[in-house]
């Protein structure tokens, strides 16, 4: 597994070492609601195509701009 991430205001994407989240349980729980879907349909697809990446702030209706997106993206091979 790689995590990259950008600087606030930057556009440079950054492989980062360790990546916190501090959220309550409410916020967690639909993080992991997410991570189950996205499980679920990458593993649907994942031999038809090289990758695959869903957005959180696709899959959550009350996303708004300027909030935190997870963005996950499942490989067919290691990398």
């Amino acid at each position: 597994m790689k995590v990259f991430g950008y600087q606030k205001d930057g556009e440079e994407l950054i492989e980062l070492q360790e990546v916190s989240f501090q959220s309550d349980i409410r916020e967690l729980d639909k993080i992991i609601e997410f991570l189950q879907e996205v499980k679920e349909h990458h593993s649907k697809v994942i031999g038809e195509v090289e990758l695959c990446h869903s957005h959180f702030r696709d899959w959550d209706v009350g996303w708004k701009a300027g909030s935190t997106d997870i963005i996950v993206v499942t490989t067919s091979k290691d990398e």
